[in-house]
Order: structure tokens, then C-alpha cells, then sequence
């Protein structure tokens, strides 16, 4: 398996791993939250790195 298709398939079983157990011990909620942070995160690199 190349290594491209093992790392997006590791991200995506992480992801899934790590949402239920946001949304398991925090509530549904907290997955948004937790979406909107890094989502926030990842413009703030990405204008950052645009200077």
C-alpha cells in the first residue's frame, strides 16, 4: 500500500476515533467546536504563511 493512501486512510479512522469520543464524553457539540477550532488554526496557518 503506498504510503499517500495509508496516511489518509490513518487520518480518517483517527478522525473517527477521536469524534466519538468528543462527542461520547463532551456531547454532539463539542465536535463542532472542536471543528471550528481547527478550522480556525488551519486559516491562521494558512495566512500566515502567505506573508
Amino acid at each position: 500500500m503506498p504510503l499517500n493512501t495509508m496516511a489518509y486512510n490513518t487520518s480518517i479512522a483517527l478522525g473517527a476515533l477521536f469524534g466519538g469520543l468528543f462527542a461520547d464524553h463532551l456531547g454532539v457539540t463539542s465536535v463542532v467546536w472542536f471543528g471550528a477550532v481547527l478550522t480556525a488554526a488551519a486559516l491562521l496557518l494558512v495566512l500566515r504563511r502567505e506573508r
